[in-house]
């Protein structure tokens, strides 16, 4: 399938909307080439968009953060789903200007009954933190929100700390979700953000932190750490994967045993033999120790 629907008579036309600020043209026709899978139109297509708006009002704009905010606010207002991703990618921009409102609308779109809608607040919550030190601090109390989508876009948010001078504050923030039983947090936590983003960038810090969290006994920080080398960071580093999963070899919660027979079996596949050993000095056989529904 092609990874573009617009033609290039919708895209001049689409460009040509863009300068004339006529913003619910530009919905009526990415609407015309939505798809099924997520009632959306093409990544690239709405790409293309968010370009196009965020070029014409850096070119143009007079007050850059409050014609974002401007644009961004009127795209999130609107039904379509297509419309709340070009709108909360372009919100964030504005924070400057309204950080309170800027807040409400990301707080309101990552909650969107929408997935995919969900997963464009999450990169907006990534960038605001990148650009805005201070919402941080909201951050950190939205990581206990009620709601799972608000609590899951925060895990994506630590993105925006993934460099050396503020991955203590990554830690911090992505220590409160350690303790999350939500699953739709979890499996974007443990396995991908700690593990393939910031193990793999970061390997000695993660792990040096990872070790930290193996004395806690909560069953969903245990989880998460074990699926942290449930990827490429576990098989570049299986020693040290190894070395730290050995404290879970006789936990006897079985969601903590599900999640260790799941990584070794992964981590079998590229080393065999340690995990054979391991398996072996610590007694454990999958159809023995696990019971699977």
């Amino acid at each position: 399938m092609k990874d573009t629907l617009l033609t290039e008579k919708q895209k001049k036309e689409i460009i040509k909307s863009v300068i004339d600020k006529d913003y619910l043209s530009i919905i009526s026709i990415l609407e015309k080439v939505k798809t099924s899978h997520a009632n959306t139109a093409k990544t690239k297509d709405k790409r293309f968009t968010i370009n196009e708006i965020a070029k014409v009002i850096t070119a143009n704009s007079k007050n850059h953060d409050k014609d974002f905010l401007t644009a961004g606010s009127m795209f999130c207002k609107q039904k379509e789903a297509v419309s709340k991703e070009i709108g909360v990618a372009l919100i964030w921009r504005g924070y400057k200007t309204n950080p309170e409102k800027v807040k409400d609308i990301l707080l309101k779109i990552a909650d969107d009954t929408n997935w995919e809608v969900r997963e464009y607040a999450g990169s907006a919550f990534a960038n605001a933190l990148f650009h805005n030190h201070d919402f941080f601090e909201t951050l950190l109390i939205w990581a206990n929100h009620p709601s799972e989508n608000v609590r899951r876009a925060v895990v994506f948010s630590a993105l925006a700390l993934r460099d050396k001078k503020n991955l203590s504050k990554a830690f911090s923030l992505l220590g409160i979700l350690m303790f999350d039983s939500s699953k739709y947090v979890k499996k974007n936590l443990g396995p991908f953000i700690l593990g393939s983003y910031f193990g793999n960038k970061f390997p000695k810090e993660t792990l040096k932190q990872l070790h930290k969290w193996s004395k806690i006994r909560d069953e969903n920080v245990r989880w998460n750490i074990i699926m942290a080398f449930n990827n490429s960071f576990g098989n570049k580093y299986p020693v040290e994967a190894l070395n730290i999963l050995k404290y879970f070899a006789g936990d006897v919660n079985l969601s903590v045993r599900r999640a260790l027979f799941s990584t070794l079996n992964f981590l079998s596949k590229r080393h065999k033999e340690l995990v054979i050993a391991f398996k072996k000095k610590y007694k454990l056989s999958s159809k023995k120790d696990v019971i699977w529904e």
